[in-house]
């Protein structure tokens, strides 16, 4: 996954690998010896004595095979480019999620606030618009746990009926009664999300035709986030000059993405880093997330879960485990 998201940043395709196959063969050996041994003493003719030693040895080994098959097709490629639920972002601090986290990396709208966009190409221009959006929505996410902390606003969900045919909904909804020292919190997120005259809200994934009642949480797909996570990777000054990489203007260290705490942020070295978290090797240097970034560190684990529960499952009709009896 780490490969994934550099090969991202330098606009390469991504491979996943899924192992098709585990065959295990095992070797037994046997072996057995007698020895005999007789020493004479001042060249005699007769000997002084002898020694006879038996001898017998047991080995096994263990070979086993594995088989990958990268993972393609139509429904892959589905859920690798379809959005993953909104509803996962807001329950995921039940499952022990760093919700705040995972909404920086998943979502992509909360009503009108829009996060830092994941396009590969941007016009310099643009760079301090994406500045600003991303601060907005950290401002949104922060004020929603705030607020939520409080019991001032909470997501409900209607389970629906299968009987009459309506479909589950999840709503957002805002107290009635709002302790004084929330109100001027609870009035900015309002501003900032375009929320401002009703307190249950319809939550849709649409962005146009949306009603006073509703509200749009927008989520990515798993490529997006990928794409979204590399625009924190620490770019090599060689790669940049070469023009293998997009300059965005806001790689990490450079005054940009690490001060306005990015979820995610990879380090670069020509050398091996040493003791880190996890790092990869692509285009002679070290890609790398040090142990000490909590945040970066949960960012990826957050990432790798939702790709797990967004890709299908493969068939394949090799056995996984092959293993010989007697």
């Amino acid at each position: 996954m780490l490969l994934n998201i550099v090969r991202s940043r330098y606009q390469e395709m991504p491979i996943f690998l899924d192992v098709s196959s585990v065959v295990t063969q095992y070797a037994y050996e046997r072996s057995a010896g007698v020895g005999w041994f007789r020493e004479f003493i001042n060249n005699s003719i007769a000997p002084t004595s002898d020694t006879v030693s038996v001898d017998a040895n047991v080995g096994y080994s263990e070979l086993p095979t594995i088989s990958y098959t990268p993972l393609t097709g139509e429904e892959f490629a589905k859920h690798l480019y379809s959005q993953v639920e909104s509803w996962v972002f807001f329950s995921g601090a039940h499952s022990g999620f760093a919700t705040d986290l995972l909404m920086q990396i998943g979502l992509q709208r909360i009503g009108t606030a829009e996060n830092m966009s994941f396009a590969e190409v941007r016009h310099p221009k643009q760079r301090e618009s994406d500045i600003q959006q991303l601060m907005s929505f950290q401002r949104v996410i922060e004020l929603l746990f705030i607020l939520s902390d409080e019991g001032v606003i909470e997501v409900q969900v209607d389970p629906g009926d299968e009987k009459t045919g309506k479909k589950r909904e999840h709503y957002l909804v805002i107290d009635e009664q709002v302790p004084e020292p929330m109100r001027p919190v609870l009035a900015e997120l309002r501003q900032l999300i375009g929320a401002k005259h009703h307190n249950r809200f319809r939550i849709t994934e649409r962005t146009t035709a949306i009603s006073d009642d509703e509200i749009a949480i927008q989520a990515r797909s798993v490529m997006a986030m990928m794409k979204y996570m590399a625009r924190g990777i620490e770019i090599p000054d060689a790669h940049l000059k070469a023009g293998w990489v997009i300059d965005y203007g806001l790689e990490p260290g450079d005054g940009g993405l690490v001060e306005r705490e990015f979820p995610f942020i990879m380090h670069t070295s020509k050398n091996h880093p040493g003791n880190v978290f996890a790092a990869v090797r692509y285009q002679d240097y070290w890609f790398y997330i040090p142990h000490d970034d909590i945040a970066s560190k949960r960012s990826l684990e957050h990432l790798m879960i939702l790709f797990q529960i967004k890709a299908p499952a493969t068939e394949s009709s090799a056995p996984l485990l092959t293993l010989p009896t007697r």
